[in-house]
């Protein structure tokens, strides 16, 4: 199915859902006294706070109350319970990768930025890492869809995700709360408001959760031993203690807000975050659909990630109907983690160790508007951000294409980037109105003195698996003459290589600078209840930077929407229809034959779908809650040169009629695009003696979904299992994740006494489902992978004062 005209689709949906409204209006008249009204949503998607019913984008809104009843701890948490949202993560880098309407990123280095922007009080999260933020003790999470080039600028191809912590209020308040379930799972949070003064205020608000995990560490080698994988001759033993897939994490947040006068305020905060869980295990396929969650592991996987952020506002009423605001935020993300990229699994042996990483970013941010415009809502702005990361990354490994190790540092890669913006809506009657906006924005990326070190006599680099200290020998320039070209002594020293030093193989300064105009035009009619908008509007990621000194364009979007929204009493109802093409897609690979990771503007694509959420209070104690979405996302011009493992793909011929040993992937779907997607709860309300009894039942449905731009269906079986290679051909979707439907169970008990009890069944289904795939040695399940955890419960205690 192709919605190549989302205007018509737009029509038909419009007239659906106007039937549907009409006839539940009829409904409700005359029996609101017997039902629950629904409450206002309060949404900031344009920068402002406004109801989300008059809000003319695709928003959906998640309390802190959800987040907490759907066990959502972060960002990663969220796939499914958002229309066309994906999120995978917790990988080798411990980064996320959010991806909305299919669009987002696979590149998950200090090169990569998110198609997906992530904003905490207005604040970017400039790293993958940092994204990571826990969701506790939030006024809501805002999931924006669709381009959001002009607010919120670069990088919000996809949308946005704006996280808005609590405030501190004028009344000593607070609330706690404490699990335990599964895998020894203990976790505790609390926040508490402490006024000071009339006019200042603090609150306090910490989060800590860690369980055993629920992978176990194996002391035997399931690929036998009859090979150099593992073993005592290079200095590699199993580590059976570990604990795997396991949650760790940490965090707290104090908020301080003064109210000067009545026209300034000044809101600032401090939130430290830290990480130490070994997530992301490497998994055998066949051994998971036995539920053996086992692993063989010999390196010393260990995650330290520590986040430290300040987050500052400054509101300034200059009079009655206009009002100045800088936002400012500063960031310090410090990494380090080892990582067994082969799992026991594939056949060789592979650890990636990110030996540090710092990245450090500050933003700055004026906006000038007017508060509540008659005719014209008018909103300026300017924005600066700048990043830079250290970083080295080893690679160390035994097998059919790594031999030792190889290293890269990159002391100084960056961004600086500027921007100003403007955005107005006029209001030409009560019900019409048409808005504009217009922004641009400057980028400047750069490597300055980033080395690739790939040249190490085939020894390994970590002291313990044999190599020595890494001294690393340089020689790009002629030291006699000056010039470009090797002359056999180190560039910096002047001497000859001596026995033992890594040979550094690739100079990676670069400087590139990009700029972009991006816009929105849209129109929207109110009448009664409803609303409907139309809108275009043009996003772009900016270009990224890769080794070599090379570097990318930037990646463009335009996108067409239509929407409508209704809601009265106890009903609500929004839908949206879109249609968006995309140009010079950056993807992303792992090239082996360079050993690094490799970018390039290389595609195009048209992405179209259909989004909708209802939420309907049913009698005095009934909620139910539908979402869902349909997505064909494909590309329309991407030629690469391998067809991946699969026979699905056919080789381009030339002109003398013989294969060119290039392929086009034309047709073949996004990564990351499942076509259909739905979320349902039902909870109920039920008064006894004892107190306000609830339970719940959520039901998510995930269509198929592919991993890789392939979309391979099948692959030759290769692996190895106590020293035999196992063959034959795996018909499926080896390095993606079928179509599954996951449930999620609970019962509150709520005595009205400002505590209550909740237990909780996540998973109740017990499906085990892939994030992401390492395609080496595919299995009899297809290729290994990484996986969202088995079933889990708990019980639940909160209580507020």
């Amino acid at each position: 199915m192709h919605l190549k005209n989302p205007l018509a689709v737009a029509v038909g949906i419009i007239a659906a859902a106007g039937q549907i409204t009409q006839v539940n209006a009829q409904d409700d008249s005359g029996q609101l006294d017997q039902m629950n009204l629904l409450e206002e949503v309060v949404v900031t998607a344009e920068r402002r706070p406004a109801d989300l019913q008059s809000t003319p984008i695709a928003v959906t809104a998640l309390t802190q109350a959800a987040l907490t009843e759907n066990d959502i701890l972060d960002v990663t948490d969220m796939s499914g319970f958002v229309p066309n949202l994906m999120v995978t993560g917790q990988e080798e880098q411990s980064d996320i990768k959010i991806y909305i309407r299919g669009v987002g990123t696979n590149n998950p280095t200090e090169t990569g930025d998110q198609g997906v922007g992530v904003y905490v009080d207005g604040v970017y999260a400039a790293r993958a890492q940092g994204a990571l933020a826990l969701m506790y003790d939030l006024e809501n999470v805002q999931v924006l869809r669709g381009p959001q080039g002009t607010l919120f600028g670069r990088n919000n191809t996809g949308g946005a995700l704006l996280l808005q912590t609590v405030k501190p209020g004028q009344e000593f308040e607070g609330n706690f709360q404490t699990t335990y379930g599964s895998f020894n799972r203990q976790q505790v949070s609390g926040a508490v408001t402490l006024p000071v003064l009339d006019n200042l205020s603090f609150r306090v608000a910490g989060y800590s959760d860690q369980d055993d995990g629920w992978v176990n560490a194996i002391s035997e080698d399931p690929r036998g031993s009859e090979h150099n994988f593992s073993g005592l001759s290079t200095g590699r033993t199993a580590n059976v203690g570990l604990k795997l897939n396991n949650t760790d994490v940490r965090s707290a947040r104090i908020t301080g807000l003064w109210d000067a006068t009545d026209s300034l305020s000044w809101t600032v905060s401090y939130e430290t975050f830290t990480d130490n869980g070994n997530n992301g295990i490497l998994l055998n396929p066949v051994l998971v659909e036995q539920d053996n969650f086992d692993s063989f592991i010999d390196s010393p996987v260990a995650l330290e990630l520590q986040s430290d952020v300040w987050r500052s506002t400054v509101n300034f009423d200059i009079s009655d109907n206009l009002n100045l605001q800088y936002i400012a935020g500063i960031s310090d993300l410090h990494r380090e983690q080892v990582v067994d990229q082969d799992g026991g699994i594939t056949s060789r042996f592979q650890e990636g160790r990110t030996e540090y990483q710092d990245s450090t970013a500050e933003s700055h941010e004026i906006k000038l508007q007017n508060i509540e415009g008659e005719v014209i809502d008018w909103v300026i702005g300017a924005y600066y951000f700048e990043e830079e990361t250290a970083i080295r990354f080893d690679f160390d490994g035994q097998g059919s294409w790594l031999q030792g190790g190889n290293t890269f540092i990159q002391p100084a890669r960056g961004t600086e980037s500027g921007a100003a913006y403007a955005q107005a809506t006029w209001h030409l009657t009560e019900q019409f109105s048409l808005t504009g906006g217009v922004r641009y924005t400057d980028d400047l990326k750069y490597d300055r003195g980033g080395r690739n070190i790939q040249d190490c006599e085939n020894e390994f680099i970590r002291p313990t698996l044999g190599g020595e200290n890494l001294s690393v020998f340089e020689d790009f320039l002629n030291n006699t003459t000056g010039e470009e070209g090797a002359d056999g002594l180190d560039d910096y020293t002047g001497r000859e290589r001596t026995r033992g030093q890594c040979a550094a193989t690739l100079r990676n300064d670069v400087e590139s600078e990009d700029d972009q105009l991006t816009y929105l035009a849209r129109a929207s009619y109110d009448w009664e209840d409803s609303m409907v908008y139309a809108s275009v509007s043009t996003g772009y990621r900016a270009g990224v930077i890769q080794d070599g000194g090379q570097a990318t364009n930037p990646e463009n979007s335009t996108s067409y929407e239509v929407g409508y929204k209704y809601q009265t009493g106890s009903f609500r109802l929004n839908t949206a229809a879109f249609f968006m093409e995309y140009d010079d897609l950056i993807r992303s690979g792992f090239d082996e034959d360079l050993n690094q990771i490799v970018n390039s503007n290389v595609a195009g694509a048209e992405i179209s779908g259909i989004e909708a959420e209802l939420t309907w209070m049913i009698g005095s104690g009934g909620q139910l809650d539908i979402s869902g979405g349909y997505l064909n996302a494909e590309y329309t011009d991407y030629i690469v040169d391998g067809a991946g493992y699969g026979t699905n793909l056919t080789p381009i011929i030339g002109a003398d009629g013989e294969p060119t040993g290039f392929y086009d992937l034309a047709g073949n779907k996004l990564p990351q695009s499942p076509e259909f997607n739905f979320n349902t709860t039902l909870r109920w309300d039920f008064e006894t003696s004892i107190g306000l009894i609830t339970p719940r039942i959520n039901v998510r449905y995930v269509d198929d979904a592919f991993f890789r731009d392939q979309n391979e269906n099948g692959a030759p079986i290769n692996n190895i299992i106590n020293d035999e290679e196992q063959t034959g051909f795996y018909w499926g979707n080896p390095a993606g994740q079928d179509a599954y439907t996951k449930v999620n169970l609970g019962l509150t008990l709520d005595p009205g006494d400002s505590w209550s009890v909740d237990v909780f069944v996540n998973n109740a289904t017990d499906e085990m489902t892939k994030s992401s795939a390492s395609v080496d040695n595919n299995t009899a399940a297809g290729f290994p992978g990484r996986y969202a955890p088995p079933r889990t419960y708990g019980v639940r205690v909160n209580a507020s004062f």
